[in-house]
């Protein structure tokens, strides 16, 4: 997804990598059991079902001399690994060239490249449900001969170490592997800790609502708690004036993939979505109508210009102090505690999106991209060097210290950035509570029906009844079905 750059929050990255290539001697922190914790099996096709060997001792110069073309969705994680490819050069004598670019232009090109025959790219970031387009229409190589090759793996590169819910998502299509997770994106909940703590605030909640202000569990306390905090210019908040409107919560609601990937999070918690696991159409059920139905509720508390919102504006609003709560990016919690942008440094509280129930299953939205070679090119070696490297052990922990999210359980439990960055325990357990959209051939044009409908809902021109039961209608025009495979 396409998110604000942030600045890094503590040292710079290759600075770090150096640090971290001279204390772990460019051997990988062993993440295979650690990283079960995070749902799912590790990955079959690391080899046999055993744990494969972490690489020792140097990087193949094979390639050395090679240039390599890459392109990349434009955030902090492309920023901070741009940074970082000094090393790779200097250790394999391959240059690498990375563009970046927003989540459409990125999509586009990539697209156009593929049909086209162009060749541009030898190694490119893919967002993760677009995994079987490409695959399908032989767009991208399979590496399942790279991976079981254990002997030829890089210094610190297993892929058993990177979490099980990325791998599955991010790296296999019909048992095929393509790729490796180039990011750990995840939704969760955003709230203004020191707003939920105040005294002043607590009490009134309670004289309001009967029952103590906490951060929400369920979708009933989440609007409760919005429209308590939804204020306007003049009134108190926390005990200051406000100088302007306070929104409960920050949402999007522009007709973009942003609009519909929040609202995922909605309907998977109300029992409904797009299709089911058996692969049938659930758009038009009455819990996917009624989840919507709730979404558009939050539209009286929500910030001034959500119709036009998606996850850029978004960040923005939380991160200046205008609203109290928000379902979104954790990708984007760097942007909160970033000293020299943020109004709510250590203000901010991350946890777990909320359920219709006590007791239900908690699911949150994943977001992650793949790092996959395209067919098109004729440097395949030297880009699968650069995929190890960039999941190595010492990498991944070095993207993390500059303030992006690596895809290796061992790098969530990493002691310095657990106790330095206060969303980091949620990231790991929300990825072990994630769930992924449908990556099959048809998400474009299933994502543009939903921009629709979605967006004419949260804006006035549409019922929920209405615009899913036309999705559904649409829906079926694109789909055979039941989807066999998701």
């Amino acid at each position: 997804m396409t998110r604000t750059l942030r600045p890094r929050p503590w040292v710079s990255a290759f600075g770090a990598l150096a640090l971290l290539v001279t204390a772990c001697g460019g051997t990988a922190t062993p993440g295979g059991s650690s990283a079960a914790g995070a749902g799912g099996a590790s990955p079959a096709a690391a080899g046999g079902g055993s744990p494969a060997a972490s690489g020792a001792g140097a990087w193949s110069r094979a390639n050395e001399g090679t240039s390599l073309s890459m392109i990349a969705e434009a955030t902090l994680n492309s920023q901070v690994l741009e940074s970082l490819l000094p090393d790779f050069t200097a250790k394999t004598g391959i240059d690498v060239q990375l563009e970046q670019a927003p989540y459409d232009s990125v999509v586009q090109k990539l697209t156009l490249n593929a049909t086209t025959k162009q060749g541009a790219y030898d190694i490119v970031s893919l967002p993760y449900e677009f995994l079987g387009a490409f695959a399908e229409k032989g767009w991208i190589t399979p590496i399942d001969d790279r991976v079981a090759d254990k002997g030829s793996y890089g210094p610190g590169f297993d892929p058993t170490a990177i979490i099980p819910a990325l791998w599955k998502a991010s790296s296999v299509w019909r048992d095929k592997t393509y790729g490796m997770p180039s990011n750990s994106a995840v939704m969760m909940m955003f709230y203004r800790k020191d707003l939920f703590e105040n005294a002043a605030e607590q009490a009134a909640f309670k004289a309001k609502y009967g029952y103590d202000l906490a951060v929400p569990t369920t979708w009933k306390q989440y609007q409760a708690a919005a429209e308590f905090f939804t204020r306007k210019a003049g009134s108190q908040l926390a005990g200051a004036t406000l100088s302007k409107d306070f929104a409960g919560v920050a949402m999007t609601g522009k007709r973009h993939v942003a609009t519909v990937l929040e609202w995922l999070d909605y309907g998977w918690t109300y029992g409904g979505g797009i299709l089911d696991a058996q692969g049938n159409l659930i758009i038009d059920s009455q819990p996917s109508v009624d989840s919507l139905g709730y979404m558009a509720g939050l539209r009286p508390f929500a910030q001034p210009g959500y119709t036009n919102a998606t996850w850029d504006e978004t960040t923005a609003t939380l991160q200046q102090g205008g609203a109290a709560l928000s379902i979104t990016w954790g990708d984007t919690a760097g942007a909160m505690e970033a000293t020299d942008q943020s109004a709510v440094v250590g203000k901010m509280g991350y946890a777990s999106i909320p359920t219709l129930k006590d007791g239900d299953t908690q699911i949150a939205h994943l977001g992650s991209w793949t790092y996959v070679i395209p067919s098109g090119s004729t440097k395949q070696d030297a880009a699968w060097e650069f995929m190890q490297w960039a999941l190595s052990a010492p990498v991944q922990t070095a993207l993390a210290k500059g303030g992006g999210l690596p895809a290796l359980t061992s790098s969530f439990e990493d002691p310095e950035l657990v106790s330095s960055l206060p969303y980091w325990k949620q990231e790991l357990v929300s990825l072990g509570q994630s769930k992924s959209r449908p990556r099959i051939p048809e998400w474009g044009s299933m994502s543009d029906i939903l921009q629709k409908d979605i967006s004419d809902v949260i804006s006035g021109q549409a019922t929920p009844a209405d615009a899913f039961k036309q999705a559904d209608d649409q829906l079926r025009k694109v789909l055979t079905l039941p989807v066999a495979y998701q």
